[in-house]
């Protein structure tokens, strides 16, 4: 029997160790940088407006021209912001009481409040008036008083009339 003394015979052991899972070489080429755009400044400024304003119309996804709107224009609204954060703030309430108080969405009023939407028709309206009058909306949004309901006399019993049959089907079974 062999006897294997670790501080004798340290020197003489062999471990085999499995490669690690990669190849001593690269096997792909790496990738070239991207390359950087750059544009054509020279062509770019020797285009003339009327050029531009044919590429702008070519270009399905090109915003439109609307330098020459004017804003006197019925199809022109101007949007001004509402704050909704700040008429919320005014209350000292958190997204999820005002939006309970004020029957709106959570979701709704954080789009608001983040600028990620805005508040129109309605919406708006509604805010204006939390703002100005929050009672008034509170005092239509809250439970409504119950009334006294008005109790039903049972119908009284009257005898129903005879029900006949017309005429014209008797004479079909007869015949």
């Amino acid at each position: 029997m062999i006897e294997f003394d670790p501080a004798k015979d340290a020197t003489n052991i062999k471990v085999c160790v499995a490669p690690i899972e990669r190849n001593a070489m690269p096997t792909k080429k790496p990738k070239p940088p991207p390359k950087k755009h750059e544009p054509d400044w020279a062509a770019l400024d020797a285009l003339t407006d009327e050029e531009i304003a044919a590429q702008i119309a070519a270009n399905p996804d090109a915003a439109p021209n609307i330098s020459d709107w004017s804003l006197d224009d019925p199809r022109v609204r101007i949007m001004v912001p509402t704050d909704v954060k700040a008429i919320r703030a005014k209350f000292g309430l958190s997204q999820q009481r005002f939006a309970k108080t004020f029957a709106l969405k959570l979701a709704t009023l954080r789009d608001w409040e983040q600028e990620r939407r805005m508040p129109h028709g309605p919406a708006r309206t509604l805010l204006q008036i939390i703002d100005r009058e929050p009672e008034a909306v509170r005092r239509a949004l809250g439970p409504k008083a119950k009334t006294a309901r008005k109790i039903r006399k049972p119908p009284t019993s009257t005898p129903k009339p005879a029900q006949r049959q017309p005429a014209a089907r008797n004479r079909r079974r007869e015949a």
